[in-house]
Protein backbone atom coordinates (compact mmCIF):
# COMPACT_ATOMS: atom_id res chain seq x y z
CA UNK A 1 0.00 0.00 0.00
CA UNK A 2 1.49 3.18 -1.20
CA UNK A 3 0.57 6.58 0.18
CA UNK A 4 1.70 9.58 -1.60
CA UNK A 5 2.09 12.93 0.05
CA UNK A 6 -1.07 14.50 -1.39
CA UNK A 7 -3.25 11.69 0.01
CA UNK A 8 -1.71 12.02 3.47
CA UNK A 9 -2.14 15.80 3.36
CA UNK A 10 -5.77 15.39 2.25
CA UNK A 11 -6.52 12.91 5.06
CA UNK A 12 -4.83 15.18 7.63
CA UNK A 13 -6.74 18.19 6.25
CA UNK A 14 -10.07 16.36 6.45
CA UNK A 15 -9.29 15.14 9.98
CA UNK A 16 -8.21 18.66 11.02
CA UNK A 17 -11.33 20.17 9.49
CA UNK A 18 -13.50 17.57 11.22
CA UNK A 19 -11.78 18.22 14.57
CA UNK A 20 -12.08 21.99 14.06
CA UNK A 21 -15.80 21.70 13.30
CA UNK A 22 -16.26 19.40 16.30
CA UNK A 23 -14.35 21.83 18.55
CA UNK A 24 -16.39 24.81 17.27
CA UNK A 25 -19.65 22.89 17.79
CA UNK A 26 -18.68 21.91 21.34
CA UNK A 27 -17.63 25.47 22.09
CA UNK A 28 -20.95 26.80 20.73
CA UNK A 29 -22.90 24.31 22.84
CA UNK A 30 -20.82 25.25 25.89
CA UNK A 31 -21.47 28.96 25.32
CA UNK A 32 -25.22 28.33 24.94
CA UNK A 33 -25.24 26.31 28.15
CA UNK A 34 -23.28 29.01 29.98
CA UNK A 35 -25.73 31.66 28.73
CA UNK A 36 -28.70 29.62 29.95
CA UNK A 37 -27.06 29.04 33.32
CA UNK A 38 -26.34 32.77 33.64
CA UNK A 39 -29.99 33.55 32.81
CA UNK A 40 -31.18 31.05 35.43
CA UNK A 41 -28.86 32.52 38.06
CA UNK A 42 -30.01 36.05 37.18
CA UNK A 43 -33.65 34.96 37.56
CA UNK A 44 -32.78 33.22 40.81
CA UNK A 45 -31.01 36.34 42.11
CA UNK A 46 -33.99 38.55 41.22
CA UNK A 47 -36.37 36.07 42.87
CA UNK A 48 -34.24 36.02 46.02
CA UNK A 49 -34.11 39.83 46.05
CA UNK A 50 -37.90 40.00 45.64
CA UNK A 51 -38.37 37.48 48.43
CA UNK A 52 -36.07 39.56 50.63
CA UNK A 53 -38.15 42.68 49.97
CA UNK A 54 -41.36 40.74 50.64
CA UNK A 55 -39.87 39.43 53.87
CA UNK A 56 -38.92 42.96 54.95
CA UNK A 57 -42.42 44.28 54.22
CA UNK A 58 -43.95 41.31 56.03
CA UNK A 59 -41.68 41.93 59.02
CA UNK A 60 -42.77 45.58 59.03
CA UNK A 61 -46.42 44.53 58.89
CA UNK A 62 -45.84 42.11 61.74
CA UNK A 63 -44.17 44.84 63.76
CA UNK A 64 -47.08 47.22 63.13
CA UNK A 65 -49.53 44.50 64.15
CA UNK A 66 -47.56 43.85 67.32
CA UNK A 67 -47.54 47.57 68.18
CA UNK A 68 -51.27 47.76 67.53
CA UNK A 69 -51.88 44.73 69.73
CA UNK A 70 -49.76 46.20 72.54
CA UNK A 71 -51.79 49.43 72.34
CA UNK A 72 -54.96 47.39 72.48
CA UNK A 73 -53.68 45.54 75.55
CA UNK A 74 -52.85 48.87 77.21
CA UNK A 75 -56.28 50.37 76.43
CA UNK A 76 -58.30 47.28 77.28
CA UNK A 77 -58.31 47.65 81.08
CA UNK A 78 -59.30 51.30 80.75
CA UNK A 79 -62.17 50.69 78.33
CA UNK A 80 -63.38 47.30 79.46
CA UNK A 81 -66.12 47.10 82.08
CA UNK A 82 -67.14 43.74 83.42
CA UNK A 83 -70.81 42.91 83.59
CA UNK A 84 -70.72 42.62 87.39
CA UNK A 85 -69.14 46.06 87.69
CA UNK A 86 -71.77 47.51 85.36
CA UNK A 87 -74.64 45.93 87.30
CA UNK A 88 -73.18 47.21 90.59
CA UNK A 89 -72.75 50.75 89.21
CA UNK A 90 -76.25 50.70 87.75
CA UNK A 91 -77.68 49.50 91.08
CA UNK A 92 -75.86 52.29 92.91
CA UNK A 93 -77.25 54.89 90.52
CA UNK A 94 -80.77 53.48 90.83
CA UNK A 95 -80.52 53.57 94.64
CA UNK A 96 -79.38 57.18 94.57
CA UNK A 97 -82.22 58.13 92.23
CA UNK A 98 -84.74 56.35 94.46
CA UNK A 99 -83.36 58.07 97.57
CA UNK A 100 -83.53 61.42 95.81
CA UNK A 101 -87.12 60.75 94.75
CA UNK A 102 -88.04 59.87 98.35
CA UNK A 103 -86.47 63.07 99.63
CA UNK A 104 -88.34 65.09 97.04
CA UNK A 105 -91.61 63.38 97.99
CA UNK A 106 -90.98 64.03 101.68
CA UNK A 107 -90.12 67.62 100.96
CA UNK A 108 -93.32 68.02 98.95
CA UNK A 109 -95.33 66.28 101.68
CA UNK A 110 -93.75 68.46 104.37
CA UNK A 111 -94.43 71.58 102.37
CA UNK A 112 -98.03 70.57 101.70
CA UNK A 113 -98.45 69.60 105.34
CA UNK A 114 -97.06 72.88 106.58
CA UNK A 115 -99.21 74.88 104.18
CA UNK A 116 -102.51 73.34 105.23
Amino acid sequence: MNFDLSTVVAVISIAGTFLGILWALLRYIGMQQERRINEKFADLASTIAKMGEDLKSEAESTRQLEISFLRFQAELPRDYVRRDDFVHALGTINTRIDNFALRVERAIDNRNGNMQ
